[in-house]
């Protein structure tokens, strides 16, 4: 049976009994509901003045939804008691009716949307400063051969992500009213019903040393926190500074390394942990830093070609080979999808590279890469044929007109006549003739087949069946010609037949289900991990 589900929020304006009632509301709330199999996410924010509550939600569809959502969208509330609330939310000329009651933290009921109807609920949540929630980052050990990485990475700061490496399994934990205390639910981005809790231990000094992870149908699990060393280093390439976060694992010194890059999309370093961590806990060190533009690296935003990308990445293998815990013999590159890129060019171009790791590398020209991106999501999203071709049509139009500058003002012509239309979205559609320009110059006609062929390095390969981003049997004849090219023997492909773009499994690569996935394949962190054991020598 499908879930459906809408939105969120309540409050209220009573006085006398009510007032009371009304202030266990007041505070924060997240959760959603579901619609047409996909997970909506709400929040919501209630607020009492003198002797009513006003508030405003957030209400967040899926990229391959009909619906669009809204924030900060008002509450009309019709019924204030929190054993029986009835309340309205606008939303795009929609009216959402919920009928429900409070029950402890959380607020559960019945929603009316469109033809829709179902059930929905809501936590009540915390929300920390983001610099308050660095005291968690960290491996956790469950035992020997089990760890639980949690960092910070998503698309609300105020959040956590983990990641179990044995069992596969991702998601968020928002943090819960009560001190060192999280909660999550059974998906990659579902807070409601809770399905997780997870509490912190601290010694005397409020140092984080170990957690409490419980599930709902399963019994408790502890772990203790790993003691890990880690030094902020910078570097530079040219007039640009790279900032970053050195990984030490708690074991002894020399360590081989890997370094974690970037795309040039502005993310912070925090966004690579998931990566670092699971190099580190087997004892391999990792380097992350913060992309262009972001934390304390300098330099422009999705500005620069690969070449200098790769040289950023040569100028931090320049730092470590030099330092007396990293063995200059032993430093690795790691690279996902569009850094896939910047990482094959920095290998083929220093000695000093000793393996390389590419997650869903693209083995033809980002143009046409992106073409197959825009018509593929189209198809697996169910638009009729005509909206495929149209969407492939007007993405050969934007790079025609990248490439020329010809055209410009037929392609605004089109986005003025389709301005709404829900396939537009899938297009990442240009905001200038100059900025298509530069795109098309720095990015969007790179090579990536050269730097392959010049490589004769241990070089792990991996990809997901389910990519709707690049053309994975076409990229990975694309790789063995050039390795073969390269006389490299030394070399291992891997695809994971469910797995997605991100490697994490889902039934299509439509980016709409995203919220609801859960793991990673079986043994995708340990056949990681094995493969750089294998050409690396770790200290115990």
């Amino acid at each position: 049976m499908k879930k459906y589900l809408v939105i969120t929020a309540l409050i209220l304006f009573f006085v006398s009994p009510s007032v009371r009632a009304q202030s266990t509301l007041a505070g924060a709330w997240i959760g959603g509901f579901w619609l047409e199999g996909n997970w909506v996410a709400v929040n919501f924010r209630v607020r009492q003045e003198k002797e009513s509550l006003t508030g405003d939600a957030d209400v967040a569809f899926p990229s391959n939804s009909r619906n669009v959502g809204a924030r900060g969208a008002s509450l009309n509330i019709t019924k204030p008691d929190t054993s029986n609330l009835d309340f309205v939310i606008a939303l795009n000329q929609e009216k959402i009716i919920f009928r429900g009651r409070m029950q402890d933290d959380s607020i559960v009921g019945k929603f009316e949307f469109k033809t829709a109807v179902g059930d929905f609920g809501l936590a009540r949540v915390a929300y920390p400063n983001p610099e308050a929630l660095e005291k968690y980052y960290g491996i956790y050990r469950v035992s020997p051969d089990r760890f639980i990485s949690v960092y910070r990475a998503g698309s609300d700061p105020r959040t956590l992500l983990y990641t179990d490496y044995k069992t596969g399994r991702i998601g968020t934990l928002w943090a819960s009213v009560r001190d060192n205390e999280f909660f999550s639910g059974a998906g990659r981005e579902i807070s409601f019903p809770v399905a997780l809790k997870v509490s912190f231990d601290k010694d005397t000094n409020g140092k984080i040393k170990g957690l409490l992870w419980q599930w709902a149908d399963q019994p408790k699990i502890t772990a203790q926190r790993i003691e890990l060393k880690e030094e902020r280093i910078t570097f530079k390439n040219g007039d640009v500074k790279l900032g970053g976060t050195l990984i030490l694992p708690a074991t002894k010194a020399p360590y081989p390394v890997v370094i974690v890059t970037p795309g040039d999309y502005g993310s912070s370093r925090e966004m690579l942990r998931m990566f670092a961590h699971n190099f580190v806990s087997r004892g391999v060190a990792a380097l992350i830093f913060d992309s262009r533009g972001a934390g304390e690296s300098t330099g422009a935003i999705n500005s620069s070609s690969f070449s200098d990308l790769a040289n950023d990445v040569l100028a931090a293998v320049e730092v470590l080979k030099i330092r007396q815990d990293i063995n200059p013999k032993q430093i690795g590159l790691f690279g996902f999808s569009n850094s896939a890129f910047t990482v094959s060019l920095a290998a083929s171009r220093s000695k000093d590279v000793a393996f390389l790791i590419l997650q869903s590398f693209v083995g033809v020209l980002p143009w046409k890469q992106e073409i197959f991106r825009a018509e593929t999501q189209l198809r697996v999203d169910n638009f009729p044929e005509s909206i495929v071709k149209q969407g492939a049509d007007f993405m050969r139009l934007k790079f025609e007109v990248g490439r020329t500058g010809k055209g410009w003002d037929e392609l605004q012509a089109i986005m003025e006549k389709s301005r709404g239309e829900r396939w537009l979205t899938y297009t990442n559609m240009p905001r200038s003739l100059e900025r298509s320009r530069q795109v098309y110059e720095t990015s969007m006609t790179y090579e990536p087949v050269p730097a392959l062929e010049k490589l004769n390095i241990p070089v792990l390969a991996f990809w997901g069946g389910n990519d709707s981003y690049l053309p994975v049997e076409e990229t990975i004849g694309v790789f063995k010609q050039a390795m073969a090219k390269a006389k490299n023997k030394d070399y291992t492909i891997k695809v994971f037949p469910k797995a997605r773009h991100d490697l994490v499994e889902g039934d299509t690569g439509s980016p709409g289900i995203s919220a609801r996935l859960k793991n990673f394949p079986a043994g995708f962190w340990k056949m990681q991990t094995d493969w750089v054991l294998k050409h690396v020598k770790v200290s115990k």
